[in-house]
C-alpha cells in the first residue's frame, strides 16, 4: 500500500470514530461512565461480536454432520465416433466389426449422495468443540466487561479529584513559581544568606516537580475517562458522583472470597471449556481407528440416445479403514489424553494465581482503609494549620512565603486524602474484580442506555454494601435466595455444583 493508501484509511477512520461519537447530556455519574463505556466502548464492542462470531460457528460445525450432496453437469464433443473392435478371449479372433455405443456429442448429468458414519461422527465431536469455544468466547467477553469495569472505576475516582483539586492546584503552583522567582531577585540583591536561600529554593523546586507530576496525572485521568466513554476529548465533564467518606466492611470473610473467585472468574471457566475441547480430541482419535462405513447414491442421466436406459439409479455402501490410523492411533490418542492433563494442570496453576489475586486484593482493600484513615488525620491537620497561618498573617505576624508555604501544605494533605479515598473506592472494586463478579451479565442487554445504568447503579449499590451472590445449592438455594455480605458469604456443603449467580451469563455455568 502507498503512503497516499495509509493517509487515506487513516482519514476514513478518523472521521468513522468522531461521527461514532455520542454527546454527553448533563452530568457523569459513575453508573452512567460504565454504562457508556459497556454500550459505545470499541474493546466491549469487539468482545461481543467475537463472542457472537463464535455462536454463528455452531450452526457451521453441525452442518458438517450432514450427507454430502453435489450435482453434476457436462457436456463432451469428439470429432469422430469412438468406434472400436471386439476380441475374442479364447479364439483370439475378432468377434465383431468396429462398432460405437456412444454419440460424438453429448450431455451427461448426475446428482450423488454419500454419507459416512465416521466422518458424521468425527464432525459431532467437533461441532461439542465449536459449542465450548463459543462459551469460552462468552467467558472472555465477561473478562473484557469485567476489565473494562475495572478501567472505568479508576479513571473516575482519579478524575473527580481531578475535578476537586486542579482549580486549587493551578494557583497555588502560580504562587509557588512566584516565590522562586522572588527567592531569585533576593539572591541577586544578597539580601538574605546564600545557605537559607538555596535550602528554600530547593524545597520550592520539589514542591513544584510535585505539583506538576500530581497535575499530570490528574489531567491523564480526564482523558483517560474521555476515551473509555467514547466522548471527545475536548468535552466538558461534570462529574456528579463525589467520593464521600466510605464505610469500611466489618470484616472480609477470604475463605468466601476465595470460594467466589474458583467458581466465577472467567479465566478459570475458559481452562474448564479449554480442557472438555481437549477431551473432545480424544474422542476424535478413537473415533479415527474404527471403520468408515458409509453409504452412496445416485441418480444419473445421459443424452446419448444409443443407450438403451438414459436415466438410471445406483445405491451401495461401503467400508473403509485406514490401516495406518490403527499404527498411529494409539499415539495420537495418549497425545490427545496428554494435552487433557495438561489442561487440567495449566488450570490449577491458574486457580493458584487467582487465589493469590483474592487474597492482594483483600489486603490491599484494608491497607487503603489504613491509608485513608492517615489521609483524613493529616488532612485535618494541615487545615487547621492553613487556618493559624491565615489568621497570622493578616494580623501581620508571618510572611506571604509562610502562608504559601501552608497553603501548600493543606493542598498536599487534601489532595492526598481525596487520592485515598478514590484508591479505596477502587480498591474495593477490585476485590469484586478479582473474584470474577459481574457487574451486568455478558448476556444482557446493552442497547437501552437508560436501562443499563439503573442496572449498574444498582450493582454498585449492592458493592459498596460488601454482597457477593449467593453460591448456595439449588435445594438450599431458595431458602437462601438473595445477595450475602461479604464478612457473612461462607461456602456451600461441599457436594454438588454451585449455581451461578444472576450476575453470570445462563450459558458460561
Amino acid at each position: 500500500m502507498s503512503l497516499q493508501e495509509h493517509i487515506a484509511r487513516a482519514d476514513a477512520d478518523q472521521a468513522a470514530i468522531t461521527a461514532g461519537y455520542v454527546p454527553l447530556k448533563g452530568g457523569l455519574s459513575l453508573g452512567t461512565a460504565i454504562a457508556r463505556a459497556l454500550k459505545y466502548n470499541y474493546d466491549a464492542q469487539v468482545a461481543k461480536l467475537e463472542a457472537s462470531q463464535q455462536e454463528k460457528q455452531i450452526d457451521l460445525a453441525l452442518m458438517q454432520m450432514l450427507p454430502h450432496l453435489a450435482a453434476d453437469a457436462g457436456y463432451s464433443h469428439r470429432s469422430n465416433n469412438n468406434a472400436a473392435e471386439s476380441i475374442d478371449w479364447f479364439s483370439n479372433e475378432r468377434s465383431l466389426d468396429y462398432s460405437y455405443s456412444e454419440q460424438a456429442s453429448h450431455g451427461t448429468g448426475d446428482i450423488s449422495f454419500s454419507w459416512n458414519v465416521m466422518d458424521a461422527g468425527i464432525s459431532y465431536f467437533s461441532a461439542r468443540q465449536q459449542s465450548y469455544r463459543a462459551l469460552i468466547a462468552v467467558e472472555r467477553r465477561r473478562r473484557a466487561i469485567n476489565d473494562l469495569v475495572k478501567a472505568v472505576t479508576t479513571s473516575y475516582w482519579e478524575a473527580v479529584a481531578a475535578q476537586v483539586m486542579l482549580p486549587r492546584l493551578d494557583p497555588i503552583i502560580k504562587d509557588a513559581e512566584d516565590m522562586l522567582a522572588a527567592s531569585h531577585d533576593a539572591a541577586n540583591a544578597h539580601l538574605q544568606s546564600p545557605l537559607t536561600l538555596l535550602d528554600y529554593q530547593q524545597y520550592i523546586i520539589q514542591l513544584l516537580g510535585d505539583l506538576r507530576r500530581i497535575r499530570d496525572e490528574l489531567v491523564s485521568a480526564r482523558i483517560q475517562l474521555a476515551s473509555l466513554i467514547d466522548i471527545p476529548q475536548d468535552s466538558v465533564l461534570t462529574l456528579t458522583t463525589l467520593p464521600q467518606d466510605v464505610r469500611p466492611i466489618a470484616s472480609l470473610d477470604n475463605a468466601a472470597l476465595e470460594r467466589m473467585g474458583l467458581v466465577m472468574r472467567p479465566e478459570l471457566r475458559m481452562e474448564v471449556y479449554q480442557q472438555k475441547i481437549d477431551r473432545q480430541d480424544v474422542y476424535k482419535e478413537i473415533l479415527k481407528m474404527m471403520p468408515g462405513i458409509g453409504a452412496i447414491g445416485n441418480g444419473n442421466f445421459d443424452s446419448n440416445s444409443l443407450l438403451v436406459h438414459n436415466i438410471w439409479g445406483q445405491i451401495g455402501v461401503r467400508g473403509t479403514i485406514n490401516l495406518m490410523n490403527m499404527v498411529q492411533g494409539p499415539r495420537a490418542i495418549a497425545m490427545a489424553k496428554s494435552n487433557v492433563k495438561l489442561s487440567e494442570a495449566r488450570r490449577l496453576a491458574l486457580s493458584i494465581s487467582v487465589l493469590t489475586q483474592v487474597n492482594l486484593s483483600a489486603q490491599r482493600y484494608r491497607t487503603a482503609l489504613d491509608g485513608l484513615k492517615t489521609a483524613r488525620e493529616i488532612n485535618d491537620v494541615s487545615l487547621q494549620m492553613e487556618r493559624l497561618a491565615d489568621v497570622a498573617s493578616s494580623a501581620g505576624a508571618q510572611s506571604k512565603a509562610d502562608r504559601i508555604r501552608h497553603q501548600m501544605a493543606a493542598l498536599l494533605g487534601q489532595l492526598a486524602y481525596s487520592r485515598n479515598l478514590a484508591q479505596t473506592h477502587q480498591a474495593l472494586a477490585n476485590i469484586y474484580a478479582s473474584v470474577g463478579v459481574d457487574l451486568v451479565p455478558a448476556n444482557s442487554d446493552m442497547q437501552d442506555l437508560d436501562r443499563l445504568t439503573v442496572q449498574v447503579e444498582h450493582s454498585i449499590a449492592g458493592w459498596e454494601a460488601g454482597q457477593l451472590p449467593n453460591l448456595a445449592l439449588p435445594e438450599t438455594a431458595s431458602a437462601a435466595a438473595g445477595a450475602v455480605p461479604v464478612a457473612n458469604a461462607r461456602p456451600p456443603a461441599p457436594s454438588g455444583q454451585p449455581v451461578a449467580s444472576a450476575a453470570a451469563p445462563a450459558s458460561a455455568g
